[in-house]
């Protein structure tokens, strides 16, 4: 449930907005934690072998974090992070860099052009956690088209603005972005330049709402308190969510949905 009269199904895509940022977490720790040091040797893309005893499923057909391209497979075991951390270290070869960020364990190490990272998280009574292969090389050869394309998104939104995050996936016929800005400009003047730029993207508003408490509960807790927008477009609809983070910044949180038809 949601103020503000939501239409049918705005909870659930909520709810499924909560899901998707808890293994954002995840995906989005794997590009911090990417060598700067781009190897240049050609090679096919290699694969991270998984525990027979995990449950895996797959993170998007192609996913580009921050200009950095990936595949990457989500898993859950009922074993422990540090038993899962001896298995990978026994068979992911030499050298492995180990790091932590927060309460993840990050297992890496280059191969060629690419660098395999596997990221464990303690999750109940097991560990959730991620297969990762990155394409590092592809990552350095289109570093000016990922500027450009961050210059782009950077100056639709107000002044002083910062691109935070920047996530695109496809799957099954469809293409999904995430983008997390941060400025120091009112909420009221981020909301009037995103339906701007919405608009431009032949995106129409079509309600805004606030989470309740229940729904609010599930949400990470700065955008518990903000303000959703809804928006729709031919093949496409978007979400966008703004808010006050820790640091009394203004930040917005954009998520869309195209089908891929609309780019042929």
């Amino acid at each position: 449930m949601m103020r503000d009269h939501p239409q049918p199904g705005s909870t659930a895509i909520v709810f499924r907005v909560a899901h998707k940022q808890r293994w954002r977490a995840l995906v989005l720790g794997l590009a911090l934690m990417a060598p700067e040091n781009f190897a240049l040797a050609q090679a096919s893309w290699p694969t991270i072998a998984l525990p027979k005893d995990v449950r895996a499923f797959d993170i998007g057909e192609q996913l580009t974090i921050n200009g950095l391209p990936m595949r990457m497979q989500g898993f859950v075991s009922a074993l422990k992070p540090v038993q899962l951390a001896e298995w990978f270290r026994q068979r992911m070869g030499k050298p492995l860099v180990e790091n932590t960020l927060a309460n993840k364990l990050i297992l890496g190490r280059a191969q060629g052009e690419y660098y395999l990272t596997v990221q464990l998280e303690p999750a109940a009574t097991g560990t959730r956690g991620i297969a990762a292969v990155s394409h590092l090389k592809a990552a350095y050869d289109e570093r000016a088209e990922n500027r450009a394309s961050t210059e782009h998104w950077l100056s639709r939104f107000p002044a002083g603005s910062k691109l935070l995050s920047q996530m695109r996936s496809e799957d099954a016929g469809k293409v999904s972005t995430y983008l997390l800005v941060v400025n120091t400009q009112s909420e009221n003047l981020n909301r009037k330049r995103l339906k701007n730029l919405m608009r431009n993207d032949g995106f129409e508003l079509e309600h805004e709402a606030m989470p309740d408490n229940k729904t609010g509960a599930a949400l990470p807790e700065g955008i518990a308190h903000g303000k959703t927008l809804f928006f729709k477009g031919p093949g496409k609809e978007a979400m966008a969510t703004i808010y006050r983070d820790n640091h009394g910044r203004t930040a917005i949180v954009l998520n869309t949905l195209t089908q891929m038809e609309r780019f042929k």
